[in-house]
């Protein structure tokens, strides 16, 4: 899987990257043509904060190469912007047509949007899975691992996390989190 090596060049970079790095490390997937970032007042922030959709190149119904949409809520800071962002982008991670993982036609979206938001724990739709397995690759992707293993061995306060890697303190709450160990090494193994 593509994460790997972005998981593994990650681990060689600065403790904090600007958002740009991201968006060209996965334009250099062979897949992406290009990747569009737009901000939109037509997202509730309280509940669908950014999402990703493809769009084929051309006319070609097979196409080879794909531009990429990811609509960002309006208003969010920049912190939590640039982390949904990062999360959007990791969905190009899963590969040009995202297996069983994408939300390809009007049905399969709506279904996902009803799972989502729906009050069940219990729900493990592969669409669902892809956004739980998103938002631990990009947060496994904030810093290098030497770094984050010096955050929580050295006790930083989350402040202090949030600050350096520009994070909302949810996020650097679970980078530095007993499960992050878990969700990364399963990340991994696949």
């Amino acid at each position: 899987m593509p994460f790997k090596a972005l998981y593994n060049r990650r681990q060689t970079e600065a403790t904090w990257l600007p958002l740009q790095w991201y968006v060209d490390d996965a334009l250099n997937l062979s897949w992406v043509d290009d990747v569009q970032i737009k901000r939109t007042s037509a997202l509730p922030k309280t509940h669908l904060r950014g999402m990703i959709i493809r769009h084929n190149t051309g006319n070609m119904p097979h196409a080879l190469t794909f531009t990429y949409s990811i609509y960002i809520a309006a208003g969010l800071t920049p912190e939590f912007e640039r982390f949904v962002i990062i999360k959007e982008l990791m969905h190009l991670y899963f590969g040009p047509d995202a297996g069983t993982y994408a939300t390809d036609n009007q049905v399969a979206l709506e279904n996902h949007m009803q799972e989502m938001f729906a009050a069940s724990a219990d729900i493990s739709s592969p669409q669902v899975v892809a956004e739980k397995k998103a938002l631990w690759m990009a947060i496994s992707v904030l810093t290098p691992e030497t770094d984050r293993q010096n955050f929580r061995d050295n006790g930083i306060p989350i402040g202090t996390v949030t600050g350096t890697l520009h994070v909302p303190p949810h996020t650097a709450t679970a980078l530095l989190s007993m499960q992050f160990d878990h969700e990364i090494s399963n990340l991994l193994a696949t």
